[in-house]
């Protein structure tokens, strides 16, 4: 009967040393570039079990931090997260820590908030299925009398001569 351990036994004929290796998942969480709104502050992100036991903190200068410009998130990936339940919180100020996720639940089998497994796209709808968008007919120009006098206030402003 083989059974599964958490961590490793060891090697009972004793030819290689005691090893323990834990179990745990890389956890990659998006979150929005500048959280804080303060942008000469290195944003900071905390991952933390519910029971204190496991306590990770990443900077947005971490190598572990990858920005994605184009859509305007950090990539945070916490390495090795025991199987728990956790929450994520953000630094704001000297002191303070924001939670941005609650009940975030760490498995071997992945992360998961609620029912959703997180890294998994929702399923994109196919083009050809798609709505297409109204034609909405073109805004006609109004006419000259709806626009009122126009009046140039800047009018000679930067004639030769007065520079």
């Amino acid at each position: 009967m083989e059974r599964s351990h958490d961590v490793a036994l060891g090697n009972p004929r004793g030819k290689d040393f005691n090893t323990i290796v834990l179990s745990g998942v890389d956890l990659t969480v998006p979150l929005e570039m500048d959280l804080d709104d303060d942008p000469l502050q290195d944003d900071e992100v905390r991952l933390r079990s519910e029971d204190g036991h496991y306590e990770k903190i990443l900077l947005a200068s971490d190598a572990d931090a990858r920005p994605d410009p184009d859509k305007r998130l950090v990539l945070y990936t916490f390495r090795l997260v025991p199987p728990g339940a956790y929450r994520i919180a953000v630094r704001i100020g000297a002191e303070k820590w924001l939670d941005v996720v609650t009940d975030l639940v760490v498995t071997k089998q992945g992360a998961f908030l609620g029912d959703k497994k997180l890294g998994t796209e929702p399923e994109r709808v196919a083009e050809e299925t798609a709505e297409e968008p109204a034609d909405d007919p073109p805004d006609e120009a109004p006419e000259e009398e709806e626009l009122g006098e126009f009046v140039d206030v800047n009018d000679g402003f930067f004639e030769e001569g007065e520079r």
